[in-house]
């Protein structure tokens, strides 16, 4: 699985997950099924090569936030209107919108997808700063 179920509660209260379950015991774990396939087809489709065990953080995001939006649009009637205040999924729609787009870009291969073990700086790590060329040289005339 590219997402598990906890991954879910950064997107989502665990509250509503569990509203899922009362309707549909199953629905979250389909959802997530679903989202995987997909995913698994757009990393095909990109040409990435990706495990189990190494999955990048980008595709565990999407994943997960997808997952989240699809299961809770299962039992609420979200707003569409991002005119209205009342609309509490708008930040999750708005995640999922750009969740859908970037896995559009992983499906044809335009997202650089760093392992997980690049996510943070190692011990031995350096900056390197590059500056470009100074445009005015003499500054001493002004």
């Amino acid at each position: 699985m590219y997402c598990t179920r906890s991954d879910l509660t950064d997107y989502l209260l665990a509250d509503y997950l569990a509203a899922v379950d009362k309707i549909d015991a199953e629905k979250v774990a389909r959802t997530m099924a679903n989202v995987e396939s997909e995913m698994s087809e757009a990393l095909v489709s990109g040409g990435y090569t990706v495990t189990a065990n190494d999955v990048p953080a980008t595709v565990k995001r999407i994943c997960a936030t997808l997952s989240a939006y699809r299961s809770v649009s299962a039992i609420t009637s979200l707003v569409v209107d991002e005119n209205s205040s009342d609309n509490e999924f708008l930040p999750l729609q708005r995640q999922a919108e750009r969740a859908e787009k970037e896995m559009d870009q992983i499906r044809l291969g335009k997202i650089r997808l760093a392992p997980p073990e690049a996510t943070s700086a190692q011990p031995n790590d350096t900056v390197i700063v590059v500056t470009p060329p100074r445009k005015f040289k003499d500054w001493s005339r002004f």
